[in-house]
């Protein structure tokens, strides 16, 4: 993980992140209790959380919208969380950052997760996954 937060891309800001000690070993999908998609090319969206199991799902194609767009529609969904739990990568750590640094910064989180990350409020009600491709979001919660 120390190699992921050190990369120049995410440097500027590693210190927003910290470690959710109690979820050591676990990833975002097995701490919660979600359902996981093992063969994520097997689905449609290409994505690991099975959102078919949530009560209701929402999917945003982000690819066609402006970075101040997105940001916007983050900071209305997310606005009254301090922090949100998020993994940079499957099968890396769960980190802490606060909302406003990750709404910040989540260009430079995608671009470092390569094909895309979970994310959870730390009360476990707003579940979010971020998709590089295609280009969507998916999410329990209206973005």
């Amino acid at each position: 993980m120390k190699e992921l937060l050190e990369n120049p891309v995410l440097a500027p800001f590693a210190a927003d992140f910290s470690l959710v000690e109690e979820a050591t070993g676990k990833g975002i999908i097995e701490y919660f209790h979600l359902i996981e998609i093992f063969d994520y090319r097997a689905t449609s969206y290409l994505g690991n959380i099975a959102w078919d199991t949530f009560e209701t799902a929402h999917n945003l194609e982000w690819g066609q919208l402006w970075p101040v767009n997105i940001e916007a529609r983050l900071k209305k969904s997310l606005s009254e969380y301090e922090e949100v739990f998020l993994q940079l990568r499957y099968g890396k750590p769960i980190l802490k950052i606060s909302t406003s640094s990750f709404i910040a910064h989540w260009e430079e989180i995608l671009h470092l997760s390569v094909e895309g990350f979970p994310l959870a409020t730390a009360d476990g009600k707003l579940f979010l996954e971020w998709l590089n491709n295609p280009k969507s979001i998916y999410a329990n919660f209206l973005i």
